[in-house]
């Protein structure tokens, strides 16, 4: 039963209530008119959220850290182009082509990233991610299909697109997905506290921050291979790593073919 939905039933038996004289069991009852309008307007706060779709233009370069529909319409020639999106930790991408107007043959591309590429290097590196390199990209003059959605397996993803007419372009939605255990994560915030559990697994995982920052490590649990121990608590009182940030590179699109 929605919140509205039990808030007019309760005015519904306040009213039924105070004519037959009951009301004084209402009056004893811990909800408030506040707690009702406020349950109320929230309720309808969370019914236009969840309607509301945010959109703008996309730039050449750009980084989004928000879900939305993003149209990026070429002025000019653009051929060095790249979007940079980011979510929570706890979060993937996804993105969905919802209109495309490029000329394939002439060498235009729009090409989905599971991941970023910042200044010659990829994150997650090779030997981290889950799958081939050449499975991170999706490229949209491959198949032309306008249904097929990319899903990042972390919280980063990118797009490069080259367009070589004006008037040219493309939208795509941009959705956030809850991911319950994030492996290689990148964080947009300059201080907090995280944690990364991963449940029998043997695979490598990375953190890292986009800011100059000290990142100090409170506690590790390590498992053994090949064994039915359990996982070896540790504390590392004081244990804090320089973070060298990740810096916003020139847009350049990276060959699939020489990585």
């Amino acid at each position: 039963m929605s919140v509205a939905f039990r808030v007019q039933l309760y005015f519904l038996l306040l009213i039924l209530s105070a004519l037959k004289g009951e009301s004084r069991y209402l009056q004893e009852n811990d909800v408030t008119a506040e707690g009702l309008f406020s349950l109320l307007n929230s309720e309808v706060k969370r019914e236009l959220s969840k309607d509301f779709i945010y959109r703008r233009p996309l730039r050449c370069l750009d980084m989004l850290t928000m879900e939305g529909q993003f149209t990026f319409t070429a002025d000019r020639p653009q051929l060095n182009c790249a979007a940079y999106f980011i979510g929570e930790p706890n979060e993937v991408i996804s993105i969905e082509y919802k209109a495309v107007d490029i000329d394939c043959r002439r060498g235009d591309f729009i090409k989905v990233f599971d991941g970023w590429f910042l200044k010659g290097e990829k994150f997650p590196s090779n030997q981290d991610h889950p799958v081939s390199l050449s499975e991170r990209y999706v490229d949209y003059c491959d198949t032309g299909d306008l249904s097929r959605a990319a899903r990042s397996s972390q919280n980063v993803a990118m797009i490069f697109f080259h367009i070589h007419s004006p008037g040219c372009g493309f939208t795509i939605t941009v959705k956030k997905l809850i991911n319950p255990f994030p492996c290689n994560i990148i964080s947009q915030t300059q201080e907090g506290s995280f944690t990364m559990v991963i449940p029998h697994q043997h695979t490598n995982c990375s953190f890292s921050i986009i800011y100059p920052v000290e990142i100090e490590i409170e506690e590790l649990s390590l498992g053994h291979l090949d064994s039915n121990d359990a996982p070896v608590k540790r504390s590392i009182p004081g244990y804090v790593s320089y973070c060298r940030p990740l810096l916003f590179p020139k847009c350049s699109c990276p060959d699939e073919g020489r990585m």
